[in-house]
């Protein structure tokens, strides 16, 4: 279930006082439970819900997760303020985001992946980690294992295990 991986992805290497602690007063532990609710809701077909739910993310904790991003289990934000995730992200493993970090479309861009299927906005191999201020723009592929500095502008592939 994606939830718990998402959890332990938060929890990781934390004692248990420190685990309970992540579960009650990690408000990005809570940021990506919301997201996690909106996403359900959404493929439930019930899109007026999930938006509030996204609404309330967005407003308590200055987030802007769309609920229709694919983000694999083992999600996990780090200091989440202004981060954003745009509608058709997807990320095929875990993925680690930092304050600030802006993943999305650019006007007009739109590629054809290897399944024959049209994307525009980034997708991401597994473990991948994006660093503070960061901003990967555009149908893009980041490749397994690759971390994105902070402050970078990425507007072309990355291959997997790559520093940029």
């Amino acid at each position: 279930m994606n939830i718990s991986e998402d959890f332990k992805a938060s929890a990781e290497g934390k004692g248990f006082s420190r685990t309970i602690g992540t579960f009650f007063f990690n408000p990005c532990w809570h940021s990506v439970a919301l997201f996690r609710l909106s996403a359900m809701l959404y493929r439930l077909h019930l899109e007026p819900f999930a938006k509030v739910v996204w609404y309330l993310n967005r407003v308590m904790y200055c987030v802007d997760l769309d609920y229709r991003a694919r983000l694999a289990p083992g999600f996990k934000l780090v200091h989440g303020l202004g981060v954003v995730v745009g509608a058709d992200v997807v990320s095929d493993g875990p993925l680690t985001l930092y304050q600030g970090v802006t993943l999305g479309g650019s006007l007009g861009r739109v590629r054809d992946d290897s399944r024959g299927s049209v994307f525009t906005q980034p997708h991401f191999g597994k473990n991948c980690t994006v660093f503070t201020n960061a901003c990967v723009f555009g149908p893009v592929y980041v490749g397994d294992n690759v971390i994105v500095k902070a402050a970078r502008i990425v507007t072309k592939d990355i291959e997997a295990g790559a520093r940029v």
